[in-house]
């Protein structure tokens, strides 16, 4: 099972490094915020991955919207900015069990929003900040490494969470099919691969919507592995021949440059960006990256006014999940041939043809590459502060926030 092989090294020199017996003696003078909230599990969350509006917690009643409106939350909503959501739960209902031991839940939780990873990690190694999560390694050991009052605990993440460029079919270069292919064979995936994510299993390169373990994953999959020799014919082939003065292919007096969006507030997303950019400006492909908050991102999506976005999302092995994402919607990537192919499937729903109808969906979105699949993560990164909570965790599962229990002052 790969999801068993992904807690090597890390895992242990952490487990051991950021155990109970340890974090006592390196709590630090209180600081104003740390008294505030000393009976609060403060969140912190990064402006480039979530956007205040649009937070959700899962309570035993189900999964609610943080900001918005409804008597029937199991909770109140007591602040919320672009800076900070706060909730409180409503006593004597499912969430407030007594045997559970209510005295020892946070009494509030509270949501801080950073624009930087660097400002989250400053106030986790001040204290300031209970949980966060972190899609690096490399940061994970930095805070390990920091302060020895959070334990940090890589989880699995889902089986078909994938990162991937976009590409928006109305742009008038990334419409055309030979320029996707080679943008998608000019991407060094190994590398990424190599240097963000060494540890073993903690990532694997992706090739398309699922994972290879899928039922569904199809035979003889074109991998798009790196090939500047194939990128370079394939653009040659549609016409870009020429290069001007600064280096960027041109094809009647137009140059082969666009933008490309992305998280504005990880290091790994701006890493990868500039890796990514290092080589398509070896095949002449000028690209202007730009670094964009979440709620910037998902309105330039909605208004299609961009070119290329760095995305992550997590498909179902569905056929629902294949048509939203691949439906014209915001990539308007409009295809005849794959419109056909998705009624067909649903003609095939629990029959044995279903299963072959589904992997020549992904042959054709493989074919067409409206986005160049990069990498699958295996693991996330979640810092918890060990002095503050303890039974945290269930079934190696993390618990719902408000059954975290704060541990007994000293």
């Amino acid at each position: 099972m790969k999801i068993l092989q992904k807690e090597k090294l890390l895992f242990l020199t952490i487990f051991f490094a950021c155990g109970v017996a340890g974090v006592r003696g390196q709590q630090a003078l209180d600081s104003p915020a740390r008294r505030a909230n000393a009976q609060n599990l403060v969140i912190g969350l990064l402006t480039g991955q979530t956007d205040y509006r649009e937070v959700n917690i899962t309570t035993r009643e189900g999964t609610f919207r943080i900001y918005g409106q409804g008597n029937s939350r199991p909770f109140e909503m007591i602040e919320g900015t672009p800076e900070r959501l706060v909730i409180t739960f409503k006593p004597h209902g499912l969430e407030l069990p007594a045997v559970l031991g209510d005295q020892r839940r946070p009494q509030k939780i509270v949501y801080q929003f950073f624009h930087t990873e660097r400002s989250l990690i400053s106030n986790i190694i001040l204290d300031e900040v209970d949980y966060a999560l972190f899609e690096s390694e490399a940061v994970a050991a930095e805070i390990a490494s920091a302060t020895r009052n959070y334990r940090i605990l890589p989880l699995p993440t889902s089986a078909n969470l994938m990162e991937m460029i976009c590409y928006n079919f109305k742009h008038p270069i990334l419409r055309e099919r030979a320029v996707r292919q080679a943008l998608s064979y000019a991407i060094r995936r190994e590398d990424i691969k190599r240097r963000f994510f060494p540890t073993t299993g903690a990532a694997d390169i992706s090739v398309g919507p699922f994972s290879k373990e899928s039922h569904y994953f199809p035979p003889g999959v074109n991998e798009y592995n790196f090939n500047p020799k194939k990128a370079v014919e394939l653009l040659r082939g549609a016409g870009w021949q020429a290069i001007n003065r600064d280096g960027i292919l041109v094809r009647n007096d137009e140059t082969l440059s666009f933008r490309i969006f992305y998280d504005e507030s990880t290091q790994l997303k701006e890493d990868i960006i500039r890796q990514i950019k290092i080589s398509w400006n070896e095949i002449n492909v000028n690209v202007i990256p730009i670094p964009l908050s979440f709620g910037e991102i998902q309105e330039r999506l909605r208004t299609g006014n961009y070119d290329a976005v760095l995305v992550r999302h997590m498909f179902e092995e569905t056929l629902p999940s294949l048509e939203e994402f691949f439906n014209p919607g915001f990539l308007n990537y409009d295809s005849p041939a794959l419109q056909r192919a998705f009624v067909n499937a649903k003609k095939f729903q629990g029959t044995e043809a279903f299963r072959e109808n589904m992997k020549y969906i992904q042959l054709l979105i493989n074919q067409d590459q409206p986005v160049s699949f990069l990498y699958h993560p295996w693991q996330t990164w979640h810092a918890i502060n060990l002095v503050k909570f303890e039974n945290f965790l269930q079934n190696g599962k993390l618990k719902l926030y408000q059954e975290w229990q704060l541990r007994p002052r000293p």
